[in-house]
């Protein structure tokens, strides 16, 4: 097994992303996948000699151009053909490569996969699926972020597709399904959710009905289904309520004699609290629906983060992650004749 990884991707590359694959193969030792390196090739030597690891388990493609963080995606995948991220992808698509991880910029890799690696059939549109760590273990928020507008049919494919993630590599078997509305009752909400309702009911194994967003974190349901508007916002206020919450304790303790004294006692249960919502644990976003396996980091990846990737993307190509989603799809493509105008 090979995978490909854009070495130029993310706030750090390519220090954490070289590092990232450097431990990831001593952690796997003899049964590592192959990691291919896609940058420049002068970067990625200097920090892999720096570190002193030799193995044929990495390879390292030279590419002359990078994609940055900012730049718009269609037109960086147009003009950058030599990219880190373009060719990573494409080594996909020409079977030199099982299976991509990026941590670069979000648009770029998804309009790169879409163009070269296509969708699978029956879904008209891929998404984005998170693991959102939680007290309770966590869930899979889908779609985060890859579409703003869709329609009824396209939310059962986003929980037909999730499942398949959540029992492959979350390990999670018959996972229950909510669609993230105002409202439990069946009548409640917009006109997307409510015609959508009775469709997963008849599609989504284990769907479990609405689940209103007070709920989320609380191990109600293990995917959430919803638009990428709605998603991406949840995404966005989860992080950063968590973000703002550690800093407003911290400061509270900080400002208070008693609370100082306190605080060795306290640190133990912050920092349990902080592991679990280690979003670093999980690594990677998976891009649902395109024709392959393509794992996307966080823009400020860790080695750790990476490594995690590099081992969620092994993952899903040892349980034929694609092969599944298509086969789950391929059942229910009456879905798309029945509601071709929903």
């Amino acid at each position: 097994m090979r995978i490909a990884l854009d070495a130029m991707g993310g706030d750090h590359a390519p220090y954490s992303t070289v590092n990232g694959a450097i431990e990831f193969i001593q952690d796997n030792s003899l049964d590592s996948p192959y990691v291919d390196l896609y940058g420049n090739q002068d970067e990625i030597e200097k920090i892999i000699d720096k570190s002193g690891f030799s193995s044929d388990k990495i390879t390292i493609n030279h590419c002359t151009e990078m994609i940055d963080m900012d730049e718009r995606s269609v037109k960086a995948f147009r003009d950058k053909p030599d990219s880190s991220l373009v060719r990573a992808v494409s080594s996909v698509k020409e079977g030199k490569s099982h299976a991509i991880v990026s941590a670069g910029n979000t648009g770029a890799l998804l309009t790169s996969s879409l163009f070269i690696l296509g969708k699978i059939k029956g879904i008209n549109r891929p998404a984005l699926a998170p693991f959102i760590p939680t007290q309770n273990g966590g869930f899979i928020l889908c779609d985060a972020g890859a579409n703003s507008d869709v329609k009824p049919k396209h939310l059962v494919h986003f929980g037909i597709m999730a499942t398949a993630y959540m029992e492959h590599l979350v390990d999670i078997k018959n996972p229950r399904v909510a669609l993230l509305n105002i409202g439990t009752e069946a009548t409640k909400g917009n006109e997307l959710t409510r015609q959508a309702y009775p469709l997963m009911e008849e599609h989504v194994s284990n769907f479990i009905g609405n689940i209103e967003s007070r709920y989320i974190m609380e191990g109600k349901a293990d995917i959430i289904v919803c638009d990428g508007f709605v998603g991406n916002s949840v995404l966005k206020l989860i992080e950063g309520l968590i973000k703002h919450l550690f800093s407003w304790l911290g400061d509270s303790i900080n400002s208070k004699t008693t609370s100082k004294l306190a605080s060795p006692l306290l640190k133990p249960a912050f920092q349990d609290v902080k592991n679990v919502l280690d979003y670093e644990e999980h690594g990677s976003t998976p891009f649902l629906g395109v024709n392959g396996i393509v794992m996307k980091c966080h823009g400020s990846s860790s080695v750790k983060s990476i490594k995690n990737a590099l081992k969620s993307a092994a993952k899903a190509c040892n349980e034929n992650l694609i092969n599944d989603i298509a086969n789950r799809i391929s059942k229910h493509l009456i879905i798309n004749s029945e509601l071709e105008n929903v």
